[in-house]
């Protein structure tokens, strides 16, 4: 049985819905937690193939990339946003929550390379209000932007910033397996996964809307409009963009090459 990790935000379900509803049969044992424990656990050999953040790719040996899988954005996300008491110049102090590793990475480089300012970052539960009580500003991604009133902070969409920064999609999240995973069947009931879960957009939303406490047109809109769940050419390229300026700005250590399953 082959160990699959995901996480649980909205953005994973079109790809688990499937497995996890009893949809399709399957061989994977599925292992649902943060996407920086997943990182971790696939890392270790605790985990055989993962959705994990996309920086953890570069940072993890011996990683294979699946093609046609990723969770990718162009223009605004609605899930990594920065809020903050003042305009963005005048940021000092951000709060975030360590175990948002590609989102922390994409706000260096967007505050850096967009705005020319280099706040001080401090490690602080993903709370908004406590967030905000110890910094300027704070870095909220997944569902939990979704529901916070954005009319209360100056606010700024990541991705959204990162489109007029460079022009190019960003890849949030990647699915990798480890070098010497034979996947068999697995990559197609993968990918037959996907095709249902893309093709069950409205089901999915009356579920996590209810879950969520947010409106089923929220969680459409998001699934349908924000994320982009192709790995084709446009991601790829702006997946080593990302990985360009992330070692420009000593983020990682080396360039990264993809490997592909």
């Amino acid at each position: 049985m082959l160990r699959f990790g995901c996480h649980n935000f909205l953005n994973a379900k079109p790809l688990t819905f499937a497995l996890t509803n009893g949809i399709l049969k399957h061989n994977f044992e599925l292992i649902s937690d943060t996407p920086a424990n997943l990182s971790d656990m696939l890392k270790e050999g605790r985990l055989d193939i993962a959705v994990i953040p996309s920086i953890e790719y570069a940072r993890i040996p011996g990683l294979k990339l699946i093609r046609d899988f990723s969770i990718s954005s162009l223009g605004t996300v609605n899930t990594v946003l920065l809020f903050s008491k003042n305009e963005i110049h005048d940021i000092e102090t951000v709060a975030v929550d360590n175990s948002s590793r590609t989102s922390i990475a994409m706000l260096k480089i967007i505050l850096k390379e967009r705005f020319k300012v280099s706040p001080d970052f401090i490690p602080v539960k993903p709370v908004i209000s406590e967030m905000m009580d110890r910094a300027d500003a704070g870095l909220i991604i997944g569902d939990n932007a979704l529901k916070i009133n954005r009319k209360k902070f100056v606010t700024y969409d990541l991705g959204e910033e990162w489109y007029l920064l460079t022009g190019r999609p960003f890849v949030h999240a990647v699915l990798a397996v480890r070098d010497e995973i034979d996947l068999g069947d697995g990559l197609n009931i993968l990918k037959k996964a996907k095709e249902i879960g893309l093709s069950s957009i409205n089901e999915i939303s009356s579920e996590e809307s209810k879950r969520l406490k947010i409106s089923k047109e929220v969680c459409i809109d998001y699934l349908t409009k924000r994320i982009i769940y192709e790995f084709g050419d446009n991601e790829i390229d702006g997946l080593h963009y990302f990985y360009k300026l992330s070692k420009e700005h000593g983020i990682i250590d080396e360039d990264v090459r993809l490997q592909f399953y």
